[in-house]
């Protein structure tokens, strides 16, 4: 009677928590860029710009970049304030390309995730729907790793490449957030889970 009265336990998903893993794990890597373009690159990457908008120019030849190009470009006998302007657009437009490849490859990142999350989270045959839930996990961890390594050989390509002296400081300003996008999209999948794929002891846990 005690056994047949007992309540059955219903298993429940904590919603805030699951944000607060979003939050954290996805905020690191915008973190990161912010802290290397704001605080590693004016102490330690001074004057290292390369001109991305030539690289630009060379592959989309576009008016616009035409232009941008130009301007980041100083003759050899120019004056002294001409070469300060060419400079100091070379540095914005070189830092305008690492802040977009970064956001782009976050938010693809981000979105593939949400699309895996979304996909798997039917509560009918759990057994069977875990099981297909981690391969779409591994699959779309593959696709995340080969869109971030894709869009850091398109920074390194489009300028990182002409740096003088590239040393970890540059390694860590430029590509750290490429490792950090992956490994936040491998807690929030094995941490915050759907909670019909989630198990206390499985291998989607249980916040």
């Amino acid at each position: 009677m005690a056994a047949a009265a007992r309540r059955i336990r219903i298993r429940r998903t904590n919603r805030l928590k699951c944000l607060v893993c979003y939050l954290v794990c996805f905020a690191l890597p915008v973190l990161w860029q912010f802290i290397g373009l704001w605080l590693i690159y004016p102490y330690k990457l001074a004057a290292t710009a390369p001109n991305a908008a030539a690289a630009l120019a060379r592959l989309a030849p576009l008016p616009a970049l035409a232009n941008l190009a130009q301007r980041c470009t100083a003759a050899a006998d120019a004056a002294p304030q001409a070469v300060r302007a060419a400079m100091a657009a070379r540095e914005q437009s070189w830092l305008a390309l690492v802040a977009a490849c970064a956001l782009a490859a976050w938010l693809v990142t981000l979105i593939a995730q949400l699309i895996w999350r979304g996909v798997n989270h039917k509560p009918t045959q759990a057994a069977r729907a875990t099981q297909a839930a981690i391969l779409a996990y591994r699959l779309n961890m593959l696709v995340i790793w080969l869109c971030n390594a894709a869009f850091a050989a398109a920074l390194w390509f489009l300028g990182a490449r002409q740096i003088a002296g590239f040393a970890q400081w540059d390694a860590l300003c430029y590509f750290g957030v490429y490792l950090l996008n992956p490994l936040a999209a491998i807690c929030v999948s094995r941490l915050a889970a759907p909670p019909t794929l989630s198990a206390r002891h499985g291998f989607f846990k249980r916040l």
